[in-house]
Order: structure tokens, then C-alpha cells, then sequence
């Protein structure tokens, strides 16, 4: 029997992350956290996609608590572009502090990680130092490719599309409506601070948790989750 799953990542550990784990609890949905350890507290505003929004990142008091239902994952220390960092080490230890720093803040185990930065962020020789030297055992991309195939290689992991996609309940409708002839993943990703843009808001992810809940044929995962079943079924 196949199985369709859905996941959903987070990056940046900002303050929104409140408001969005009460909604997708109230789903029964299952989520992925990439926080930065060395951001926790800080408060600033950014510009993004020409909106100024709030990036306030919690505080590390709070990450046991909040993230308890959840899987927290690394996104460095400081959000470096790693493919322009030019000392291996500090790849290493931007990668190795953050996991040390997250484990001892929500005593959870962690082995997954989101390269920061976006797109043009990470090569082969990053990919090489994280696998070969720490703790992360799948990285997730920016880079949807808009279908429901599972990960060629979990160091390059390529979500389904991000929560601002025009076509996320096009792609809903069509993962929902789907007879798999194997198995199936759903992988939406994004930011928690841009959904208090007014395009693409609150009241529309709402919407698309509600669509996608409740579904009988649907197994609800973190990434993590989804790593071991595949991991473990390929073997």
C-alpha cells in the first residue's frame, strides 16, 4: 500500500511562529522548525517581496515550549550564505553550534537542517562538509519543483513549493484527488513573518490547512518523519 504524506518547513524562528503553531495544531498538521540559535531575541524589520514585515525571532527561553509538538531543525547560527563562506570550519561550526545550541534548548533530537539564504546558497563542497562532519542527515532547498515526488538525495531535498505559491490549492486539490501508484509527498515550505503580507495572508493558509486536513488516505509527518520512512524503506 502507498502512502501520500504532507509536510510542512519553517524558517527564521521568528515571532509568527506563535500564531502559525496554533493553526496548524488546530489541523493536526505536522511541521518542521529551522532556527537560528544565534538570532534568538533579536528584533528587527525587514523589506521583503517590497513589504516591510516584522522578523522579531523568539526568544530561546521559549523554543522547548513552543516547538514541543514539532520538529526542530538547524539553519545555522547566523544565516550565512554557505557557499560564499570561504573557511570550511566556519561552514562546520555554523552548522555544528547551531545543532549543539538547539538540542540543549529543546532536548530534541536533530538531524535535519535548511540551507539559509535561498536559492544559490550551497555546492558540492558544502553538501560534502555538513555530510561528512556533522550531525545533518537531510538538508532541505528553496527550489520547488511542483510535484509530489519523494527526495533524489535528502541533501538536496526539493519541496513540492512554498506557502505563496498561486497555484497551492491547485496542487492541494490535485495531491488530495490523487490514487497513488506509489508513494506520494506534499512538501509545502515558507516563512511564518510573510503571512502577515496582505497577499498572501493568514486567512489563505488557514484555508489551505483546512483543505488538506482531515483526510484519511493522508499521513500528516514532520521532515523528519518522512527521512526515516523513506530511509527506512529504501533499505
Amino acid at each position: 500500500m502507498f502512502r501520500k504524506m504532507l509536510t510542512l518547513s519553517f524558517d527564521d524562528g521568528t515571532v509568527q511562529d506563535r500564531r502559525l503553531i496554533e493553526l496548524i495544531d488546530k489541523y493536526n498538521l505536522r511541521a518542521t522548525f529551522n532556527l537560528n540559535s544565534g538570532f534568538f531575541g533579536r528584533k528587527h524589520c525587514i523589506t521583503h517581496s517590497g513589504f516591510n514585515v516584522c522578523h522579531d525571532e523568539i526568544e530561546a527561553s521559549e523554543a522547548r515550549s513552543l516547538y514541543r509538538n514539532h520538529e526542530v531543525a538547524v539553519h545555522t547560527v547566523s544565516h550565512p550564505n554557505l557557499k560564499k563562506v570561504q573557511s570550511d570550519g566556519e561552514i562546520i561550526r555554523q552548522v555544528l553550534d547551531d545543532h549543539k545550541a538547539l538540542t540543549e534548548l529543546t532536548g530534541k533530537e536533530i538531524f535535519g537542517m535548511a540551507y539559509p539564504c535561498g536559492g544559490d546558497c550551497y555546492d558540492e563542497r558544502v553538501i560534502k562538509l555538513i555530510s561528512e562532519s556533522t550531525h545533518v542527515r537531510y538538508a532541505r532547498t528553496t527550489s520547488s519543483h511542483r510535484t509530489f515526488a519523494l527526495p533524489e538525495n535528502f541533501m538536496t531535498w526539493h519541496p513540492t513549493c512554498d506557502q505563496r505559491d498561486d497555484d497551492l490549492f491547485e496542487l492541494a486539490e490535485r495531491f488530495i484527488a490523487a490514487e497513488p501508484t506509489e508513494d506520494m509527498l506534499f512538501y509545502v515550505w515558507g516563512h511564518s513573518f510573510e503571512l502577515d503580507k496582505p497577499d498572501k495572508s493568514w486567512d489563505r493558509f488557514e484555508k489551505f490547512c483546512e483543505t488538506v486536513s482531515a483526510k484519511r488516505d493522508i499521513i500528516y509527518m514532520t521532515n523528519g518523519e518522512v527521512y526515516n520512512y523513506i530511509t527506512k524503506n529504501r533499505k
